[in-house]
């Protein structure tokens, strides 16, 4: 199989090409030949004249004749067809022609302008007459070369070299000005001057080429494409769920191309959705030349959680060879039996386990990132709490309450044979937590309580009702995504991949539509608290805390509106063996997610 093969492409690939198309070259042999001749002619007219306008215009057409030489070097060199070294052809050319003319550009713009400021202080003598005439040779010159390359717009190359011509053109112009200035009044302040006035726009123009040439030659997306609109496209199309490791650039100018991955509801209907993916990129975003890669959604036990478009993932903690495995335990309830699921991290022969524990609305697949750190040093545990996730629902809804919650993990223990346990719990974790730690003959080694203490504030519990079990569905899951970031907001500043890890495995699909992934009915004996059910639930958290035997840290979010600082430090004072650390910029609860926040927890329980 030769290189050739490999290129070829077949019915309902790509249409372009990888060799770039030649264009008319014959009129770049033109003005090349028109500039080159007359810039000596000008150069040693402005000599005898001692003009610096007609010198540097002289000058700026050398390098114009220098940028239509590169311009053609780099046609002839674009119109290589693609090797085995260089498989999408050699197109690039063209644009490193444009970068290495604005470059020389920049120069001479430097040296006209130091040169010009040297004359207006010492001025020159200046042959009006001479000038004039010279100038108006220019001027037709420039004007027919101009000509020539403006019937190229689409190369960037050609247009890199049109910039030096147009700056020669208005050069001819200043020069023009100059010549009759200087007959009229003898004033030849206004040689240097017009030559810096011309330089400032030859400047304005070159640093536009520049930027282009630069942001195409770095792999960048086109500018006429919009990145984020063309993900949010390939999402809208049925039968996607997810896209990620997205790429749009240039191959060569106007020669766009995309690879990526797409995430697919079944395998069966790959054809019929690239068909529509193609058709979509190709008519909306100008985009022919597509890769992508099919992958089918929800293989795994613990789902892959999708990466967003626009930012890159948690690469450091998520490289690990460490995944999680699903397992389900039997537990009981007055309603009857139901399974509660737990996903697991590291070795479970490993004496030295560490449960993390979720909150009211939440799920285990919070704590990934943190159990794919700590798994190294510990077995870790991140159930679902019954009604959420992966666990069944309770047939009265009554049970959803912090004993049944303490009832199944005391089932999960003895399944699992734990005599010893270090709990991280946030929000409704920490209050299970915090009774499980209390229970005579459940030990518990260290416990974090994160962002929550035996008073709950009457501002969250507001908010949480604002929420927790209220209608939630879209059509759009990116639209549900930023709903359910918008209510998490207290989480703290997060980026958009570590917004898709925390909250993307909240969102199921049913019945064509993105709702959350628990039972609704989890909020119903949570809205049945009154305030003297409240009152006394408070009071036996209290004396469920203060007979803690185990070092304590408490963490509270430095915006939190459920745990305040009085709390915290009344609790410190009531538990000797309790301390607290507080997280600024964020409010309920920290997400761990971030290096910073995982190395408290490994620190606390070493």
């Amino acid at each position: 199989m030769n290189a050739e093969h490999l290129h070829a492409h077949k019915r309902g690939d790509a249409e372009h090409a990888h060799a770039v198309i030649g264009r008319a070259q014959r009129w770049l042999w033109i003005a090349l030949c028109l500039t080159l001749g007359f810039s000596g002619v000008e150069f040693f007219a402005g000599l005898w004249s001692s003009s610096l306008a007609l010198i540097s215009d002289a000058g700026h057409m050398v390098t114009d004749a220098a940028a239509l030489g590169l311009a053609l070097l780099a046609q002839y060199i674009a119109k290589r067809p693609p090797s085995a070294k260089h498989s999408f052809g050699f197109g690039r050319a063209e644009a490193l022609a444009a970068f290495v003319n604005c470059m020389v550009m920049l120069g001479l713009v430097a040296w006209i302008i130091i040169e010009a400021i040297s004359r207006i202080q010492d001025p020159h003598p200046v042959a009006g007459l001479t000038v004039t005439i010279v100038a108006l040779i220019g001027l037709s010159v420039n004007l027919l070369v101009a000509w020539v390359l403006s019937r190229d717009k689409k190369s960037v190359n050609a247009r890199a070299a049109l910039v030096h011509v147009m700056g020669d053109l208005l050069g001819s112009i200043a020069a023009l000005v100059s010549g009759v200035v200087i007959q009229m009044t003898g004033w030849m302040q206004i040689d240097p001057l017009l030559s810096i006035f011309v330089s400032l726009l030859i400047l304005k123009s070159t640093l536009s080429i520049l930027k282009e040439s630069y942001h195409f030659l770095m792999e960048g997306v086109p500018l006429h494409i919009d990145y984020v609109k063309v993900g949010q496209d390939l999402t809208a199309i049925d039968g996607v769920v997810t896209v990620h490791d997205l790429h749009v650039w240039e191959m060569s100018p106007g020669h766009p191309a995309l690879i990526g991955h797409v995430e697919v509801r079944q395998m069966k209907q790959w054809p019929r959705i690239l068909e529509k993916i193609s058709a979509m990129l190709r008519e909306t975003h100008g985009i022919d030349h597509i890769t992508l890669q099919p992958e089918e959604a929800g293989k795994q036990e613990l789902d892959t959680i999708p990466v967003s478009v626009e930012k890159a993932r948690h690469t450091a903690l998520l490289n690990k060879d460490h995944h999680g495995h699903t397992d389900y335990v039997e537990c009981t309830s007055p309603a009857g039996q139901h399974r509660m699921a737990y996903h697991a991290w590291g070795d479970p022969r490993n004496p030295n386990v560490l449960y993390c524990v979720h909150g009211l609305s939440r799920r285990g697949s919070d704590f990934r990132v943190m159990a794919e750190a700590l798994c190294d040093r510990y077995y870790v545990v991140c159930p679902d709490i019954v009604g959420r996730g992966d666990s069944d629902y309770l047939s009265n809804p009554m049970f959803y309450t912090v004993p049944q919650y303490l009832s199944d993990m005391v089932s999960l223990s003895s399944k699992l044979s734990i005599e010893q346990v270090n709990w991280f719990g946030t929000s409704m974790g920490g209050l299970i937590g915090m009774v499980y730690a209390a229970m005579p003959g459940h030990r518990v080694r260290r416990l974090i309580l994160n962002d929550v203490g035996p008073r709950i504030e009457a501002a969250a519990l507001i908010r949480l009702a604002s929420y927790v079990g209220k209608p939630f569905a879209y059509v759009n899951r990116h639209i549900a995504l930023e709903k359910l970031n918008s209510i998490c907001a207290p989480f703290g500043k997060h980026t958009d991949s570590e917004w898709e890890l925390l909250n993307g495995p909240m969102l199921l699909e049913k019945n064509a539509q993105w709702i959350l992934h628990y039972d609704p009915a989890i909020s119903v004996p949570f809205s049945a608290v009154t305030p003297a059910i409240a009152k006394a639930g408070e009071l036996a958290m209290w004396q469920s805390f203060q007979s803690i035997d185990c070092p304590i840290l408490i963490v509270r979010g430095a915006e939190s509106d459920l745990l305040s600082k009085q709390t915290v430090a009344e609790m410190c004072a009531l538990n000797p063996r309790a301390t607290s650390i507080e997280i600024e910029k964020v409010g309920h609860a920290p997400a761990f997610i971030k290096a910073e926040q995982i190395d408290i927890a490994r620190q606390f329980f070493l």
